[in-house]
């Protein structure tokens, strides 16, 4: 059952992320409570949910994911009791939300951005609570998944991967005489990582100079 909740949360996050990013300045649809009425003849599933950091954008990614479990308990015939929080990007705070989380045996977490995503999944190493990410830039860097095709043990999501190749193209069909780039990035971010280094692979084989 576990397993097939995991499949059914990680398309369910795609869908979501694609409206957050879409709809990231606001949104009027419609919120799930976070404990609706029980129902003797309805299964309840109990889902772990936790933010990283209290954002416009990532909020809005937490909200569509609770519109999101309202639609499927009502296609599925099922609810969900979704137990939320937000670690306000403090590591020690984090672990105790996924701590408390576990002994509330949740039938799945849910992480939102990277920090919390590992969090959860060196807390369920070698156990069968599934694990669903979003807002994670990337999954492989960040030791999360596998590989992109089969992200492996109990864990999947969905990736906001930045395209440097994208962006640099935009730059030089704008301005296709520029000579130099500046590549402003965090260095404490590991999701800067394999962005920058795309970025920089890019720009010497177009011969371009850059700074960091």
């Amino acid at each position: 059952m576990k397993k097939s909740l995991k499949k059914l949360f990680a398309g369910a996050l795609a869908a979501v992320s694609l409206l957050a990013l879409a709809a990231c300045g606001g949104s009027d649809s419609p919120k799930v409570t976070d404990t609706p009425d029980a129902v003797d003849d309805i299964k309840t599933y109990k889902i772990g949910l936790c933010n990283n950091v209290d954002d416009a954008s990532l909020n809005q990614i937490v909200d569509n994911i609770r519109t999101r479990l309202g639609e499927i308990g009502e296609d599925k015939g099922v609810s969900f009791e979704i137990l939320y929080d937000n670690c306000n990007a403090d590591a020690n705070v984090l672990s105790q939300i996924v701590a408390n989380f576990q002994a509330d045996n949740v039938d799945l977490m849910i992480g939102v951005a990277t920090p919390v995503a590992i969090a959860m999944q060196t807390a369920t190493e070698g156990m069968e609570t599934p694990v669903v990410f979003s807002a994670v830039s990337d999954p492989l860097s960040a030791g999360l998944v596998e590989s992109l095709e089969a992200p492996g043990a109990n864990i999947t999501g969905t990736s906001d991967y930045l395209d440097t190749d994208a962006i640099l193209d935009l730059i030089f069909a704008a301005n296709p005489g520029a000579k130099n780039i500046a590549l402003l990035y965090d260095q404490g971010q590991d999701s800067s990582t394999t962005p920058i280094k795309n970025a920089k692979a890019y720009l010497d084989k177009k011969g371009v100079s850059y700074k960091e």
